[in-house]
């Protein structure tokens, strides 16, 4: 019988799939060799280190834990809030997703952030937009994909960016970017944009 993914495991598949480093995850808080260890199971990080290490990887340390996968309720929050959002109710969606604000899982953390900065925009407080931006930037920069990086970096400008805003335009970037980000290893992102590629196609079919 095999035995599960350890938390070493789970550290290494994520950091493999967001194209990672052992240097650029451990930058200048602890060492290349600690976080090898970490991933060989010999060496166990305190829960201060282990929460960088999270979010440093776009998830939570209750993931990296456990494998507990982030909660349904949680990404209906978020799709609501997005229709909310798109719909012009920019108050009401803000609202929705602020008890989501510091959740790192991915990509529902960085979703919930990115809906409500632009809700934020929307309302007029681009300080506080900007602000998010800043810090999803600094933080995740290297492993967003790039829809979400270009929105985030028209976010910091003071400007929307709403990717594809045609469904059949939006479906073939959906798919360009998910065959990419598998050819790159990253199937968790991948999967995000075959679901919604699959869902246009559906959406547009007569």
């Amino acid at each position: 019988m095999e035995n599960p993914p350890s938390l070493g495991d789970r550290i290494r598949k994520l950091r493999q799939e967001r194209g990672l480093s052992l240097a650029k995850v451990a930058r200048g808080d602890f060492s290349r060799a600690f976080l090898n260890q970490v991933e060989m199971g010999k060496a166990r990080p305190s829960p201060r280190l282990l929460g960088i290490i999270a979010a440093r990887l776009g998830t939570s340390p209750e993931y990296l834990l456990e494998g507990s996968q982030p909660l349904l309720q949680s990404e209906i929050t978020v799709e609501r809030a997005r229709i909310l959002l798109a719909q012009g109710n920019a108050r009401r969606a803000l609202a929705e997703v602020q008890p989501l604000l510091e959740g790192t899982e991915w990509p529902l953390g960085s979703d919930a952030r990115l809906c409500a900065a632009q809700a934020m925009l929307e309302l007029g407080d681009s300080e506080g937009a900007r602000a998010l931006a800043e810090r999803e930037l600094e933080t995740g920069s290297a492993w967003l994909d790039d829809p979400r990086l270009q929105r985030w970096q028209a976010l910091r400008g003071g400007k929307v960016k709403r990717i594809g805003a045609d469904p059949e335009s939006s479906l073939r970037e959906h798919a360009r970017t998910a065959d990419r980000l598998l050819r790159e290893g990253r199937p968790l992102a991948a999967v995000e944009h075959y679901r919604a590629a699959r869902a246009l196609a559906e959406a547009l079919r007569p």
